[in-house]
């Protein structure tokens, strides 16, 4: 489990690559299988887990490093 100050830097991090990348919430949660509320969660109050920090860099294309700084 990561610290939360990093989990919720994760969580706007994601937000802003959404953005970026041109995708609703909804077909970011297609690419992750996971339900929509789930990514709402994760931009509300961070991301917790490592791996699936790791699963969105690599469906971006980041660094691991871009979404946790």
């Amino acid at each position: 489990m990561m610290q939360d100050s990093m989990s919720a830097r994760a969580g706007k991090n994601l937000k802003r690559i959404i953005k970026e990348k041109g995708f609703t919430q909804e077909q970011f949660a297609e690419q992750m299988y996971v339900d929509p509320t789930t990514v709402r969660r994760w931009l509300a109050h961070g991301i917790k887990d490592i791996d699936t920090i790791s699963t969105i860099a690599e469906i971006f294309d980041k660094d691991v490093m871009d979404i946790l700084k």
